[in-house]
């Protein structure tokens, strides 16, 4: 900090300077003075007027609060350092000089104004005009002829900045001790301006104040109060952390818990020891020692492994029993004998069961907060369930409607009441029902509405002609009463002529010749026709048919479409699919017709004729469904549309295209709507920050008993942690299934527990636990196996903030330089009391390998001495010169090193002090075993 800075030892303006006598003895006085320059020669002349007296500290009445920067120690602070000198800093830079009476002394200029601090009690500041006062014994108040020394000008090094002035109080400030910083002038006529107002003739200045005068009153232009500790400041408490001795580390082996009768009116656990002994055990919390596993009494905790296991399993009744943590996530009720894994861990040792009740006490203790926050959380599942709800009502109201006017239906009411939507309404045939019905030896107009009318049930046509519908319907269907003049369903394509050789056309007049050419439309119409009919063939039992037809169709298929014409655009498709072979498909399907259906006609003449009843299927069948339809089954066509006609998946379809989950909201929708959608809140908090601040007994205990100026190396809980996260999770999920919260139990609203930068969790969802794994081993990334750096005392009291870091060892030179890329910051900081500071760090290999970095986080500029003798390499080792009063006397400075020895304190100015007395950021580097103890 000190290269970046330059100090100077005053400024005054051009006008002070003007002043002839280095000695404030008497008015200061400006006799400006003309300097006329010609040609030849210049005269110097006296200005008219006579001399102008200078305005000083006799016409000053108050100094604007606006031209203070800063202030320190800072005003009300409780704590700081006694070591340091308060100083106040201005943003004019000539401030302190600017009414000083008289001009420099070579390179010292006393300023017109001191600052000193004065202990509060008994030195009240007192209300005047028409500038406060405080009356003080000027024994208390630093020697003005020194003040020189404690002023100076600051401005960054080597480029531009701003000018700031600063005054220092030398006093060696008292430990725990009550001070008010004041800003008072340095000369008589300041006090005298200070206390009565006006500007005043003084013909001889004189300072302040004598130290032999007694009780002086003093006007005050800026002060403010602080208060100081006990001694040591950064550099003294840093370097007076030791590692906690065996003796001491007892404290931190963890609570001691007696389990001899668990249970009220119950019968004392088994013993290993003497009848009538107490059966304790040692419970570690969240953070316990790397080497102190406690001694637990074994035949007690067998025997209570046994009786909660057994109480746990009568529980399932009606019998109250305590409680199984986790089990409910897990689908469990019980823990079996003998069985291994995390359940049994968790649930049959009381260590762990304490954990895990710590947890649920938590959630008991804040579960109005919680559930509100829960549901914050639930807006867009309560919505969801509603709607849910909505769709099973209307579907249980649509399966009833469904069930008494569909299903029961004749196959002739069916294709009426389908026949308005015959075009889309699709069976499983995979046909829409017009289709299906083209390709049937039945009339197309089956299922139009106009034909429907006609046949209705006691309509026009039923009434007069006593037509059966329902035997009309079925025949047609089946191909017992076939329509007169059927047309032909597939025809045999004609012969055509073989190109003529001609010239190659040009490629697009081609591509448009056969795209839109007679016989391709042709073609592409036999295969849609043939397709459909094997799909219809193979959905009313004829394998063997469709299979017939399957193997016609060698080239590419078409899509079936509700309409009987085929656009551009399916004959474009069909282009694209069969390419060159196109044209050929018509000359492949007659060879296929001739080879099964050798003396069957395909092509019937447009002529009246008069069909029988009955036509012979003859030798092959495919050639007769080819001729007249497919034959359709009319009770399997109406079980078809009855399901086509249900109303429940498609209330489904619409539920689902309605509530659909937000990408970052973690939803399972349940198979059927009526099973409402479950949810589980978020709370992201690290749970570690909870436990610490209502249970800190529980998070390290012994800390309290840990001496000051002490560091310890602990290690992360992972049982502890496991137990009391899976705790919390149980608890809150039996509340919010007590609010009627729209959760199955099996959730994990808690996840974190550590507070970690990265935001990553701590476990995983409870539900997907390793049954087979221990609890440690439940734990995600680095959770259980976290180093820990523990400090306790004066210096993390006093300073809270300071940078802690650990560095490997190559990167550390002989000369202490340390390049800070190296360093390993803490991965989280926990502040377990004002005196204790917990410091996580996740560092490769053994931690005792590693040094660790104590540093002063500070950019304020402090000035003062140190307080603790040492050997003396540069100026900041300087200790305390304590002179009269209490005020530094640089006569009492030591001897300076040789290098330094040309420049004595006699010929220091005040920017060599400002230099001398700046006390720099301190840091300690130190190896491992220096902080926490050698490894065990």
């Amino acid at each position: 900090m000190a290269e970046e800075l330059e100090f100077a030892p005053f400024m005054q303006s051009s006008v002070g300077a003007s002043i002839k006598s280095d000695v404030p003895n008497g008015p200061a006085v400006l006799e400006p003075r003309l300097s006329l320059a010609g040609p030849g020669r210049t005269v110097d002349m006296t200005a008219p007027g006579g001399a102008l007296r200078m305005l000083g500290p006799e016409g000053v009445v108050g100094i604007d609060a606006r031209h203070v920067l800063r202030v320190d120690p800072p005003p009300g602070i409780q704590d700081t350092e006694p070591n340091y000198m308060p100083c106040i800093e201005f943003d004019v830079p000539e401030l302190p000089w600017l009414f000083t009476p008289a001009r420099p002394a070579g390179d010292r200029l006393r300023p017109w104004l001191v600052l000193t601090a004065i202990e509060t009690d008994g030195h009240p500041l007192q209300n005047g005009l028409p500038l406060p006062f405080v009356d003080v014994d000027a024994a208390l108040l630093p020697p003005l002829a020194q003040s020189w020394q404690w002023a100076h000008v600051q401005r960054p090094a080597g480029r531009p900045g701003p000018l700031t002035s600063r005054l220092l109080c030398p006093l060696h400030l008292r430990a725990d001790t009550a001070y008010t910083a004041c800003v008072v002038p340095a000369f008589a006529g300041g006090v005298t301006a200070g206390l009565q107002g006006g500007f005043t003739d003084v013909e001889q200045h004189g300072d302040a104040w004598r130290h032999d005068q007694g009780t002086v009153r003093l006007p005050v232009y800026h002060s403010w109060q602080f208060r100081t500790g006990d001694p040591g400041d950064f550099e003294q408490l840093a370097t007076s952390v030791v590692p906690l001795s065996d003796d001491e580390r007892a404290v931190l082996t963890g609570r001691t818990v007696d389990i001899t009768e668990p249970w009220p009116d119950g019968a004392a656990l088994a013993s290993d020891g003497p009848p009538g002994a107490r059966q304790t055990i040692t419970v570690q919390g969240v953070l316990s020692l790397v080497d102190s596993p406690p001694e637990q009494a074994g035949a007690a905790l067998a025997d209570f492994a046994r009786r909660v296991r057994e109480h746990i399993a009568q529980g399932t009744g009606d019998t109250v029993a305590p409680p199984l943590y986790g089990g409910r996530p897990v689908v469990r009720d019980r823990v079996e004998d003998g069985e291994r894994g995390w359940l049994a861990e968790l649930n049959l040792d009381p260590e762990t069961r304490i954990a895990a009740a710590l947890g649920t006490g938590w959630v008991r203790d804040n579960q109005e907060w919680l559930m509100a926050r829960a549901w914050d959380q639930v807006g867009v599942v309560r919505e969801a369930n509603r709607l849910r709800r909505l769709a099973a009502f209307c579907g249980e109201v649509s399966a009833s409607v469904h069930r008494r006017s569909v299903q029961n239906l004749s196959p002739a009411e069916s294709l009426g009441m389908a026949a308005p939507v015959s075009e889309r309404l699709r069976t499983d045939s995979g046909l829409p029902l017009r289709t299906e019905v083209a390709v049937s030896p039945a009339p197309d107009a089956l299922v139009t509405p106009a034909l429907q009318r006609l046949l209705r049930r006691r309509g026009p046509v039923a009434r007069r002609a006593e037509l059966d519908t329902e035997s009309y319907v079925r025949r047609t269907l089946t191909g017992d009463l076939l329509p007169p003049l059927p047309a032909a369903m597939v025809t045999r394509p004609e012969p055509s002529a073989p190109p003529a050789e001609t010239q190659t056309p040009d490629l697009a007049a081609t591509v448009d010749s056969a795209l839109y050419a007679t016989a391709t439309l042709r073609d592409t119409h036999r295969i849609k026709v043939m397709s459909a009919m094997a799909l219809s063939a193979r959905t009313n039992d004829l394998g063997a048919q469709a299979d017939t037809l399957g193997a016609m169709l060698t080239g590419p298929t078409l899509a079936v479409q509700s309409d009987g014409d085929l656009g551009a655009d399916e004959i474009r498709r069909f282009r694209a699919l069969s390419g060159p072979i196109g044209p050929q498909i018509a000359d492949r399907l007659a060879a296929s017709f001739a080879e099964h259906s050798a003396d069957q006609t395909l092509n019937v003449p447009e002529q009246d004729v008069a069909l029988p009843a009955q036509p012979s299927m003859g030798d092959d069948p495919a050639a007769h469904i080819l001729e007249f339809g497919v034959p359709v089954d009319a009770d399997g066509l109406q079980g078809r549309l009855a399901q086509a006609l249900d109303p429940g998946p498609l209330l489904t379809a619409r539920l689902d295209s309605t509530v659909t989950p937000a990408s970052e909201t973690p939803l399972d929708l349940p198979p059927t709507v009526a099973d409402p959608v479950m949810a589980c809140p978020d709370f992201p908090a690290p749970m570690a920050m909870a436990l610490e601040d209502t249970a800190p007994e529980w998070f390290l205990p012994g800390s309290a008993d840990i001496p000051d100026d002490r560091a310890v190396l602990l290690r992360a809980n992972a049982r502890f942690i496991a137990s009391f996260m899976v705790g919390v999770n149980d608890e809150m999920n039996h509340e919010m299934r007590w609010r009627e919260y729209p959760t199955d139990l099996r959730g994990s609203p808690f996840t974190h527990f550590w507070p970690r930068p990265d935001g990553e969790p701590d476990i995983p969802p409870v539900h997907g636990w390793l049954p087979e794994l221990g609890l440690a081993a439940q734990l995600t990334g680095n959770a259980g196996g976290v180093d820990v750096l523990l400090i306790r005392g004066r210096l993390v009291h006093r300073y809270p903030n300071m940078i802690v870091a650990a560095v490997p060892a190559r990167s550390v030179t002989e000369s202490g330089d340390l390049a800070e890329d190296t360093w390993e910051r803490p991965k989280m900081v926990l502040t377990l009391d004002e005196r204790t500071c917990a410091y996580a760090f996740d560092l490769p290999g053994d931690i005792h390998d590693w040094w660790f970095v104590l540093a002063e986080n500070s950019y304020r500029m402090r000035f003062g001495f140190d307080t603790t003798a040492q050997e003396y390499q540069h100026w900041s080792d300087l200790t305390w010169p304590v002179g009269e009063g209490g005020f530094a006397d640089l006569g009492a400075m030591p001897a300076l090193p040789d290098q330094e020895r040309d420049h004595p304190p006699s010929a220091w100015n005040a920017a060599t002090i400002a230099m001398v007395t700046l006390q720099r950021p301190f840091r300690v580097v130190t190896f491992a075993h220096n902080l926490i103890g050698a490894p065990r």
